[in-house]
C-alpha cells in the first residue's frame, strides 16, 4: 500500500484507501466528527481499538487556518516544516522551501507574516509547509467561511502528485477538485 488506508473510524465509510497522488474528500455530518477524524488520521488522537490507520510514510495535518507560527514569515514557516523533518542546512532548506512556496503560488508573500496575508494564502502556506516534510498523506481540515481547498490548490503542482490528499469537510459543496470517498 502506497498512500493511506483507513478502516473502522467513526463517521466515515467502512474502508477508505487513498493512493499517493490521489485527492479524496470525506464529507462528515458535523464539525466535531471532522475534528476527531483529522486528529485520528494525523496521529494526534488515539483511534478505536478495532480501527486501522496505515500510511506508507508520515501524515501531515493542515488545519483550516493553515497552522502557521505567527512569529515566522511565510518562508520561515515553510522552512520550519522542512528543517524539523530533514537534516539539512538552513540555507539548503530555504532554497528548497522557496521552490515549494512558489509552486504553491506564494512567491509574492514570502516575507510576510501570517497576519498580513489572506486566509487563503495562510492555507496555501500550510500546504507548502506540509509538503516540505515529504509526507505519504496530507489531511486538509476545512471550515465554512474560508476559501475552498479546490479553489486554492494548483493540482498541476508536481509536489502535489506524491502525497495522498484527504479533505475532511462537513459540506459537499466544498469538495470541488476532489473525488468523493464513498
Amino acid at each position: 500500500m502506497d498512500g493511506l488506508l483507513l478502516e473502522g473510524l467513526p463517521g466515515m465509510p467502512r474502508r477508505l484507501q487513498i493512493v499517493r497522488g490521489e485527492q479524496r474528500a470525506l464529507v462528515v455530518p458535523n464539525a466535531t466528527t471532522a475534528r476527531l477524524l483529522a486528529d485520528l488520521v494525523s496521529g494526534l488522537g488515539e483511534p478505536p481499538t478495532d480501527a486501522i490507520i496505515k500510511a506508507s510514510g508520515s501524515v501531515r495535518l493542515v488545519p483550516a487556518e493553515g497552522g502557521l507560527l505567527p512569529h515566522l514569515t511565510v518562508l520561515g514557516n515553510v522552512v520550519h516544516g522542512h528543517t524539523v523533518t530533514h537534516r539539512v542546512t538552513r540555507r539548503a532548506a530555504a532554497v528548497e522551501s522557496q521552490v515549494t512556496a512558489t509552486r504553491c503560488g506564494l512567491e509574492d508573500v514570502l516575507d510576510c507574516y501570517p497576519h498580513e496575508i489572506t486566509a487563503g494564502r495562510r492555507r496555501l502556506a500550510g500546504v507548502a509547509r506540509a509538503l516540505r516534510a515529504h509526507p505519504a498523506a496530507i489531511v486538509l481540515e476545512d471550515a465554512a467561511g474560508l476559501p475552498t481547498w479546490g479553489s486554492l490548490l494548483q493540482f498541476d503542482n508536481p509536489e502535489l502528485w506524491f502525497p495522498a490528499l484527504l479533505l475532511i469537510t462537513t459540506d459537499p459543496a466544498r469538495t470541488k477538485g476532489f473525488q468523493h470517498a464513498d
